[in-house]
């Protein structure tokens, strides 16, 4: 009788206990990135990032070190794994309609206020990242494995488009990686608040693609497991 108890208190609060792993999970992710977001923040509106405010290349290090250090620990930790075990495929995919506010460079392109070179690429890529991740979504949705293929290769699209940005933008801005100089007009996007689109947005982006990879090969491997 005692032992059949036991079971059953066991049983019971095992849900209990997952739900308070998930919930200190979610709080060691949202955490640091709300921090991250403060300081990029900060750093932004006091013109930290701008060109010659510091002979360290920070602007860069904006970009990679945040991926550097967040997707290692965002990839390997079990508890991230069985957060995004608990959550449905779809969410980290369609989160990134966000991507086709990336229209504004195209706009400020229009209005030759950016060069043509980084804008119509960048630019580009974002809006169809954007509107592509819902009908990503949905195809996934579906459960099939032309949904997931669709999905992937939606993520793999949407990395492409931040490396294609990324690296023209470090190679026409000023400073110790420029290879070309433009003489069409700039807006500045060392300065605030265009800045934290590279200093925050793009990196977070980043992250948003990798945890949206190791969600599916999870959920691939399980329901392999499971037949």
């Amino acid at each position: 009788m005692d032992s059949s108890r036991s079971a059953c208190g066991s049983a019971l609060n095992a849900p209990t206990s997952l739900r308070g792993q998930r919930r200190t999970t979610w709080l060691a992710i949202t955490v640091p990135f709300t921090l991250w977001a403060a300081v990029a923040w900060t750093a932004a509106i006091n013109g930290v990032f701008r060109t010659g405010a510091s002979p360290l290349p920070l602007l860069p290090s904006a970009i990679f070190l945040p991926v550097i250090i967040g997707a290692p620990l965002l990839l390997l930790s079990k508890r991230v794994g069985q957060l995004l075990d608990a959550m449905p495929t779809t969410w980290l995919v369609a989160l990134q309609l966000y991507r086709v506010l990336g229209s504004q460079w195209l706009a400020y392109w229009l209005r030759g206020l950016l060069p043509g070179l980084w804008a119509l690429p960048a630019g580009t890529g974002d809006v169809l990242t954007g509107l592509f991740a819902v009908p990503a979504a949905i195809a996934l949705a579906t459960g099939t494995a032309e949904g997931r293929k669709a999905a992937i290769l939606w993520i793999i699209f949407g990395l492409a488009d931040l490396a294609v940005a990324i690296t023209l933008g470090m190679i026409i801005s000023p400073g110790p990686f420029q290879l070309i100089v433009l003489n069409s007009p700039s807006l500045g996007l060392d300065g605030y608040p265009n800045v934290l689109t590279p200093a925050f947005v793009v990196p977070g982006s980043i992250l948003l693609h990798a945890l949206s990879l190791r969600q599916l090969r999870r959920r691939r491997r399980a329901e392999a497991a499971r037949r």
